[in-house]
């Protein structure tokens, strides 16, 4: 019985200290907490700006490891660099479509 009153007492001592977690949330739930805040935004546009964002969206998504290497307290930095290449990576697919149907012709 005194083994169980000890254990209880330590576990009330330690139950004021975070022994484990996390601090900090991980990169991805930062990003995703961003990117989820933008639900009202992407609602109130129309159907082609609401696509565009959505694309651009899920652009992050697909470099949220990338943008985790990238030291940033401000988590905008590192997506709105992944919207940029996400759009570059578009323009660049578009002129390479543009390039092959010229060589057709």
């Amino acid at each position: 019985m005194v083994n169980l009153c000890v254990l209880v007492n330590m576990v009330v001592c330690l139950g004021q200290y975070q022994l484990m977690g996390r601090t900090v949330p991980t990169w991805r739930n930062r990003v995703e907490a961003e990117l989820l805040s933008l639900d009202n935004y992407r609602r109130a546009l129309n159907s082609v700006d609401r696509k565009a964002l959505t694309r651009l969206i899920n652009g992050v998504r697909n470099r949220r490891t990338a943008g985790g290497m990238l030291p940033a307290h401000d988590s905008w930095k590192p997506m709105l660099l992944s919207m940029l290449l996400e759009c570059y990576s578009k323009i660049s697919e578009l002129e390479n479509m543009i390039e092959n149907l010229a060589a057709e012709e």
